[in-house]
């Protein structure tokens, strides 16, 4: 008869420990569970004495101490990460800053050697139509000069022919 009580409360033993494990994953899964032995309890659904320090089960509050400190180890780090993140964000946001800078002031140098090109394509157009204007007026003028010419020339052999007759 006692080995059947020394096997069911083996089997019992086996059960909480079973559940003890599963709410230990769970709280270590889950950052909404608080890693207390109120939250074991509630989820194991044993009494609180059953996880004293100086009984069989000590080792359930040991693993709730070192979910607790690696949550503020891991919380630690998101610290610093999150302001590592910021930071580098700023870096970033300079980069950005000096290369609206650069491209801007790429913007208006191009700008004002585009007005340049402009005035100095103005004033290629002036000089090139003040010459044709020029040029027209010495042809007309050379024109004017070979008919001159083509006229005292067929004077001059009108005269020498009726000189010569």
């Amino acid at each position: 008869m006692a080995e059947y009580y020394d096997e069911k409360n083996q089997e019992s033993f086996d059960e909480n420990t079973n559940k003890i494990s599963d709410a230990l994953d769970a709280i270590r899964k889950d950052r909404k569970l608080k890693a207390t032995k109120a939250q074991l309890v509630a989820l194991t659904g044993l009494h609180r004495n059953t996880f004293d320090p100086k009984g069989s089960r000590s080792w359930a509050g040991i693993e709730l101490e070192i979910i607790k400190k690696q949550r503020a180890k891991e919380s630690k780090q998101s610290k610093v990460t999150k302001k590592q993140e910021s930071q580098n964000l700023n870096a970033l946001l300079d980069q950005s800053k000096l290369e609206i800078l650069h491209w801007f002031t790429k913007y208006s140098e191009s700008e004002r050697d585009l007005d340049k090109l402009r005035i100095r394509s103005k004033r290629d157009h002036e000089s090139l139509e003040w010459h044709k204007a020029e040029i027209k007026k010495e042809r007309e003028a050379k024109n004017a000069l070979e008919k001159r010419i083509e006229l005292l020339e067929s004077l001059l052999n009108d005269k020498l022919g009726e000189n010569g007759a």
